[in-house]
């Protein structure tokens, strides 16, 4: 059940490392719909100086990567910054969507189920891959298979991830063949939020 805090359909995609979320909101985006992104929120509030100079005085730096680096590191460093951004990240989401004129978007937060806001979305989207899939994505974008495995165990797992969603979408095949099943999504998402 949402806890809607305005006048929109609210979508939530996630999925774990790799696994296609951020094609997918390009793709939902492509096709029309407006689309929000809570990496990118992030990235718009490391600009601000109040938050620059908190992590400056928790981590000695506000870089993005000294900054992740901590977080996948230490589970308290990891909670301490998700309590102070978390808040931040979705009054920035507020924002941008009671300023859309579309009806729906779609959220996409890698920690969504660890977060809680399952519950402020209308319903819920998960992108999986494949094992075989997963790797292959690894090496294109350099990450080895024991970081990938020391990010993961900060989130929660895949399968307990797909329990809660309302939506899989597996993403083991061609970009035609994602293409198609947004295609679909989208349509459908269209008649139900009119």
């Amino acid at each position: 059940m949402t806890t809607r805090q305005f006048p929109k359909y609210l979508i939530g995609l996630t999925g774990s490392i790799a696994s296609g979320k951020s094609v997918v909101l390009a793709g939902f985006a492509a096709l029309g719909a407006y689309t929000i992104s809570a990496d990118e929120l992030v990235h718009e509030l490391y600009q601000r100086q109040r938050v620059r100079q908190q992590l400056e005085r928790w981590f000695g730096s506000a870089d993005r990567a000294t900054v992740a680096k901590a977080v996948f590191n230490s589970s308290v460093a990891r909670k301490q910054v998700e309590q102070f951004l978390h808040p931040q990240v979705w009054q920035l989401a507020l924002r941008y969507l009671a300023a859309s004129p579309k009806r729906w978007a779609v959220f996409e937060v890698p920690l969504l189920f660890e977060a809680g806001w399952e519950n402020r979305t209308d319903l819920t989207l998960l992108v999986v891959a494949d094992p075989k899939t997963l790797s292959v994505r690894l090496k294109e974008r350099g990450l080895s298979r024991a970081a990938y495995e020391k990010r993961r165990r900060t989130q929660l797992s895949d399968a307990e991830k797909m329990k809660r969603a309302d939506i899989v979408l597996f993403n083991n095949g061609s970009k035609q063949a994602l293409q198609n099943k947004l295609k679909r999504l989208y349509e459908i998402f269209q008649t139900l939020y009119v």
